[in-house]
């Protein structure tokens, strides 16, 4: 088989990969009663962390399709990256 042929065919799965995580809303932030913004564990509230140059380098594989943010929760020690689960065109 052509070397192209399945290069192409690895993105086009892994674009629909992607689309299928934000359909589901994957990693998406989760909203509570106490918050708009709960630990997956505990469900208290999030608070904002540095992001890594991981963090950076994974919005670029990820085509832009998600705006990763870390997040660190301090009643469990929880830390991650969420995702909002609107998209704006113009993020930078």
């Amino acid at each position: 088989m052509d070397k192209f042929a399945v290069l192409f065919i690895i993105v086009i799965f892994y674009v629909l990969l992607l689309l299928i995580i934000r359909h589901f809303k994957i990693g998406s932030k989760e909203s509570c009663i106490n918050c708009n913004n709960c630990c997956p564990d505990c469900k208290l509230a999030l608070n904002r962390i540095r992001r890594l140059n991981n963090d950076k380098l994974l919005r670029h594989f990820t085509f832009k399709i998600f705006e990763f943010k870390r997040y660190y929760c301090n009643e469990c020690g929880w830390k991650g990256l969420r995702w909002e689960n609107r998209y704006t065109a113009n993020n930078k």
